[in-house]
């Protein structure tokens, strides 16, 4: 059996990889319970894991709130969640921050369980990265149209094309918004010393 205890005792803001079978991940994500902490990516092999920080929380509940802020504001149905294990069987793992299901909300809403075999992925994936744990191309096993990448105060958009996710400047679910200057706008006013709520109506 493989112990949570030795990764529950890692500190804030760590990370690690080590080599595991398909088999073997699936029943440490077992073992873990109900427990967020710590996040994991599983991949060619190996898992990576990683242990949140402080900074990481508020970075994501920062974009995270801006994006139920703008859907509000546009009167869109979607659902959200955090935090969510995605699964291929057999090639891939992977643990976004938070998931929207906006064009596609109506065949996940009321669901205990999301299937990638038979459910649509998340339209938008995002991913705070303050240890360097992110790798966009980790997301291409699991087809997810946009994946939101944040690092510090800027917030990077990419699409998913045939031949992998490249930048983008816009998204295409809020394509008259510019998500990135708005998060920026934001980030601006908290770090002035507004609360992240006020930041946020502030742009709006």
């Amino acid at each position: 059996m493989i112990a949570i205890a030795p990764i529950k005792s890692l500190p804030d803001g760590s990370v690690a990889t080590i080599p595991m079978t398909w088999a073997e991940y699936q029943q440490l994500v077992a073992n873990r319970g109900n427990r967020s902490t710590p996040r994991l990516k599983y991949a060619n092999g190996y898992l990576t894991l990683k242990m949140p920080t402080f900074k990481h929380g508020q970075l994501d509940a920062i974009v995270a709130d801006l994006i139920v802020a703008i859907l509000n504001q546009q009167q869109r149905d979607y659902v959200r969640t955090t935090p969510i294990t995605l699964q291929v069987p057999e090639q891939a793992g992977i643990e976004p921050d938070h998931c929207f299901w906006v064009n596609n909300w109506a065949a996940v809403s009321g669901k205990s369980r999301i299937d990638l075999a038979i459910d649509p992925p998340p339209d938008i994936a995002v991913e705070v990265d303050v240890t360097n744990f992110t790798n966009i191309e980790d997301y291409i096993p699991f087809e997810i149209p946009e994946v939101w990448l944040i690092r510090g105060d800027a917030l990077a958009i990419f699409v998913l094309a045939p031949e992998g996710y490249n930048q983008a400047e816009s998204s295409l679910f809020f394509l008259e918004v510019d998500i990135p200057k708005l998060y920026q706008l934001v980030m601006a006013a908290v770090a002035e010393g507004a609360s992240p709520p006020r930041a946020i109506r502030s742009v709006m």
